[in-house]
């Protein structure tokens, strides 16, 4: 027979025990990620360098000043519609597309766009009738862009979309300012434009 008093108790030690095993775990999978960001690191060609939207420069040495949240690989759409492979990185407040050249990686190129995209008002949205796919809209500028990005399955573009999410939401706690109300409502709008323009260029004439 338990008494409360000792049913308590173990239940106590029970919950010690699971934060100790979560701590332990976290730690864990923290070390695990620093390892591969270095892997990514060491493999990257020294003289790959992007210049970012803001006009800011990214260079190899500044994926160790980060950290890994999420790897994987994915597929960018250009603007004839064709597919280029890519590993996608998503950093402590950047996404990086690389992509393998002669057995290096590189920042991978896109119709002259920059591929490391900072997750300030970074839109994601799912795009219709394709369950794959995901628009990245880059905002904060005069010339907001929008990358199409295909994933593996459905399963693997949602937990893209909710890491990129999760990682946004993480701003202010970071000192980034995070998007207002009005810059939604721009942002939102300035989407919709570029979809129905993206639709445009698809029309059979």
């Amino acid at each position: 027979f338990i008494c409360d008093e000792d049913f308590e108790d173990l239940n106590e030690s029970i919950r010690l025990v699971k934060e100790v095993i979560a701590a332990v775990d976290n730690k864990v999978n923290e070390h695990e990620k620093r390892q591969r960001l270095k892997e990514f690191h060491s493999r990257m060609d020294s003289k790959s360098i992007m210049t970012m939207k803001n006009k800011q420069m990214f260079a190899r040495e500044d994926l160790l000043r980060r950290r890994l949240i999420h790897d994987g690989a994915l597929q960018l759409k250009n603007a004839q519609g064709r597919l280029k492979d890519v590993h996608a990185l998503l950093l402590s407040d950047v996404l990086v597309f690389l992509q393998e050249k002669d057995q290096k990686y590189v920042f991978a190129m896109l119709d002259q766009r920059s591929t490391v995209l900072s997750l300030q008002k970074l839109i994601v949205r799912e795009v219709a009738n394709k369950e794959r796919g995901l628009f990245l809209i880059t905002a904060g500028t005069d010339k907001p862009e929008m990358m199409e990005v295909l994933a593996s399955s459905k399963e693997e573009r949602n937990t893209w979309m909710q890491l990129i999410q999760g990682s946004m939401d993480k701003d202010e706690d970071e000192g980034i300012p995070s998007e207002t109300e009005d810059d939604k409502r721009q942002l939102e709008s300035k989407a919709r434009e570029m979809r129905g323009e993206a639709k445009m260029r698809h029309l059979p004439m």
